[in-house]
């Protein structure tokens, strides 16, 4: 099952202008890309939710092929309008939110469940509360843990099952999805 998500705070993100350091969007986006986010109403902004599309596509591509973690951002190809990242002839539709606060991407899936809190030093520990409470698991049975390449998965102990989960968290603010199915 593919999964993935990813949420940066904007505050942090729009601090630190991009537009105008070259050999970062060299490094990053597509000559393509470059195009996009110079036309974008908000370029600085069209920079940040390709980053975000660019992360959540990754983490998809990394659990469905289970490769090991390594981000090659420019060879991650977005469409901003269109919402869709193409990696190795793999298209991966993106759902994304904004506000003044944050940016949030998702892959597309049918029936995904988001629990986002405010980051802490606990937010993983928060997660799993709020989990239990979502799907009357005992909290004692489940655990968060990755597998041997470092994606992310919940163990439900008394099943012996995990289940596929995406973890992210930027500045003030953290989110996990996970699929909604029989734990």
């Amino acid at each position: 099952m593919i999964i993935g998500n990813d949420i940066i705070d904007l505050e942090i993100a729009l601090d630190k202008p991009r537009l105008k350091n070259d050999r970062f969007l060299s490094k990053v986006f597509t000559k393509n890309e470059i195009t996009q986010i110079h036309l974008h109403p908000n370029p600085e902004l069209a920079i940040w939710k390709m980053w975000s599309m660019k992360e959540t596509a990754y983490k998809a591509h990394q659990r469905l092929f289970q490769l090991p973690a390594r981000l090659d951002p420019i060879s991650y190809e977005c469409d901003l309008d269109k919402l869709y990242v193409i990696k190795d002839k793999n298209t991966y539709i993106i759902n994304l939110e904004n506000d003044e606060n944050q940016i949030y991407s998702w892959l597309e899936f049918k029936n995904l469940e988001h629990i986002k809190l405010p980051y802490s030093p606990n937010y993983k520990s928060d997660f799993l509360k709020e989990f239990s409470i979502r799907t009357d698991l005992d909290l004692r049975n489940i655990e968060l843990c990755k597998n041997n390449l470092g994606i992310p998965e919940l163990f439900v102990k008394n099943t012996n099952n995990s289940l596929p989960i995406s973890i992210t968290h930027h500045g003030r603010f953290a989110a996990i999805c996970f699929p909604l199915i029989n734990c």
